[in-house]
């Protein structure tokens, strides 16, 4: 089953509710383009070194 397959199983799942075509395949790309921001996110995550520092506010601890 490739992707679109699979969303399209997924949105046939919610019972009485009807897409027109146009409908379907917009909100398909929609969840493609975010699966990609996903998967993009998810390897700058995997390179990149997160840095941790705990800050206080100037003069000290309030």
């Amino acid at each position: 089953m490739d992707l679109k397959e699979k969303h399209a199983h997924r949105l046939a799942m919610l019972q009485g509710v009807e897409f027109s075509p146009a409908d379907i395949d917009e909100i398909l790309a929609e969840v493609d383009d975010i699966e990609r921001v996903v998967a993009e996110l998810e390897e700058f995550c995997k390179n990149t070194p997160w840095f941790s520092q705990q800050t206080q506010p100037e003069g000290g601890k309030v």
